[in-house]
């Protein structure tokens, strides 16, 4: 091998619903639980790990609506912040969320959740923590 064949590792991440969403393979974490989410609360992307935490098979479908994903106690704040985070208002936001796994249990995670819209990477990306 020569030195103009050597290739750095590739980062993989989950594309989950949309082909053109390539940017995300170099720019998130493997070993990091993150889902990135549009404007309109779409899951776009999804770490590896994010999927294990989240008891999806690699092959089973994950729901495109992070809402959809979310206990109703939870659900208001949730939409709240996103809501603020898509006007521009807020760049970031904490929560302790039930969220429905794959398989449709209820399990607490701490997400950390940051803006990321105006930037290249034009998502706001959720990281989760087990509890």
């Amino acid at each position: 091998m020569n030195d103009s064949t050597v290739h750095e590792p590739a980062l993989h991440v989950e594309k989950n619903f949309a082909p053109d969403r390539k940017r995300f393979q170099a720019q998130a974490l493997p070993f990091t639980p993150t889902l990135y989410l549009n404007a309109e609360g779409t899951i776009i992307a999804m770490t590896p790990l994010a999927r294990r935490m989240l008891e999806y098979r690699a092959d089973e479908h994950v729901p495109p609506s992070f809402f959809s994903q979310i206990h109703g106690k939870n659900l208001y704040q949730v939409m709240c912040d996103l809501a603020d985070m898509a006007r521009g208002r807020k760049d970031r936001a904490s929560w302790l969320v039930r969220m429905r796994t794959g398989r449709g249990r209820w399990r607490w995670y701490q997400a950390t959740v940051r803006n990321a819209l105006n930037t290249p990477r034009s998502a706001v990306m959720v990281t989760l923590a087990e509890i």
